[in-house]
């Protein structure tokens, strides 16, 4: 049996990212970029006014109130075709560029009424630059704005676009399937007979796909015979992860060891020191990664979020893999009942400059209905069997943390 650390270190080590695609930018959101991102050009291409208000030379209202001559109009979207010379100012709309000779920009609420349409009074003075935005101050042209590992968030789809591309390159992202085994399942739409549950791995874990950016799809259930498994299996195999639930302890009817040998998959590891989570299975097809987690639903999500979930991300072309963990206080005591590394449903919260923890009463790894309520999973080592009240604690955050 080995430790989490290495089981994580194990299955990173042997999964690579998947070749970069080009997609057009509405679709690459939550994606990541598999190259550097060059601006086509200045940003803004031309000294922009940061107001509605005069274009004006900060010299001639250096003495304000000065009085100047209107000599222009510029919109935003517009190029003034004219300069200025002393004495005179143009009006100017926000986002409009300064025509030539003006070096600031009064806003209209500090201006007043001058002789007639063709004058305005400056009412206050203004420095060089004052409400102007410089040309090529937030990016020249030939300048890095994006480098290749970047999540693609809509903040930067939007300096996609404002530096000119369309299409991007970013890395594609894994196909995943989920397989579920087990006589006792049945789908989530038929009413459980006696000695029959509910299969909630399944949509579980094509969840924690899809909240990664990923499609998953569903093979549906395996029943507890050799061939029925082998032949579902096999059908899993031309995906780039296949993820099985169940079949993987040490009971009589529990085959996917067996036939993961029989169709020359390569297994890495069978047992983990994670509770909940202790028979998962990491193994190879053609250097693509099949994961056996354990039937019972808490054991297989946690296992996925512990174990799986870098793995895909690493896949995905992220730059960091790893889990977010911090350091919580715990609200109550709580027990480790296993010599295994526990990871243990919680709800975590920050307050007044610290994290905060509370773990969740639950009733096994079967306990779907707690587990709902978690956003997170306090890690107790596996060496500590008792945690107090109070006691500084590393703690998982899951992805959906800042959703709840």
């Amino acid at each position: 049996m080995i430790t989490v650390r290495e089981a994580i270190d194990i299955v990173l080590n042997h999964t690579n990212r998947k070749a970069p695609e080009k997609v057009a930018i509405a679709d690459a959101v939550g994606r990541v970029l598999a190259e550097d991102v060059i601006s086509d050009m200045d940003m803004p291409p031309f000294h922009r006014s940061m107001m509605d208000g005069y274009a004006v030379r900060s010299e001639d209202v250096a003495s304000a109130p000065a009085a100047l001559r209107v000599v222009g109009f510029i919109p935003a979207g517009s190029f003034p075709g004219f300069s200025l010379s002393a004495g005179e100012t143009a009006k100017i709309m926000t986002g409009a560029p300064l025509p030539e000779g003006a070096d600031a920009v009064r806003e209209v609420e500090k201006t007043g009424p001058g002789r007639d349409d063709t004058e305005v009074r400056i009412l206050e003075a203004v420095r060089a630059g004052q409400n102007v935005v410089p040309a090529a101050s937030e990016v020249s042209r030939g300048d890095v704005v994006l480098t290749s590992g970047t999540y693609l968030s809509p903040a930067a789809i939007s300096i996609l676009a404002a530096t000119g591309h369309t299409h991007i390159k970013i890395y594609s992202a894994p196909r995943v399937a989920v397989l579920a085994t087990g006589d006792e399942l049945v789908e989530p739409s038929v009413v459980p007979m006696q000695g029959q549950i509910r299969n909630s791995n399944s949509s579980s874990l094509q969840a924690h796909c899809r909240a990664l950016g990923l499609e998953c799809d569903l093979l549906g259930i395996a029943k507890d015979d050799k061939m029925a498994l082998k032949q579902r299996i096999q059908r899993g195999l031309s995906y780039d992860v296949l993820l099985i639930t169940g079949g993987v302890s040490m009971g009589d009817l529990d085959f996917v060891d067996d036939v993961f040998r029989e169709l020359g998959l390569r297994i890495l590891f069978q047992k983990v020191a994670i509770k909940p989570g202790k028979p998962t299975v990491f193994a190879l097809h053609e250097n693509r990664p099949v994961f056996g987690l354990p039937g019972n639903p808490v054991s297989g999500a946690t296992v996925f979020e512990v174990i799986v979930r870098p793995a895909l991300r690493k896949m995905m072309g992220y730059p960091t893999w790893q889990n977010q963990i911090v350091r919580a206080r715990l609200t109550s005591m709580f027990r480790n009942k296993s010599n295994r590394e526990n990871y243990h449903p919680s709800v975590t919260w920050y307050e007044e400059g610290r994290f905060f923890c509370r773990p969740l009463d639950t009733r096994g790894s079967g306990d779907v209905a707690s587990y709902a309520h978690c956003n997170s999973y306090l890690i107790c080592p596996q060496d500590q069997k008792e945690v107090g009240k109070g006691t500084e604690i590393d703690v998982l955050l899951r992805d959906d943390y800042y959703m709840t």
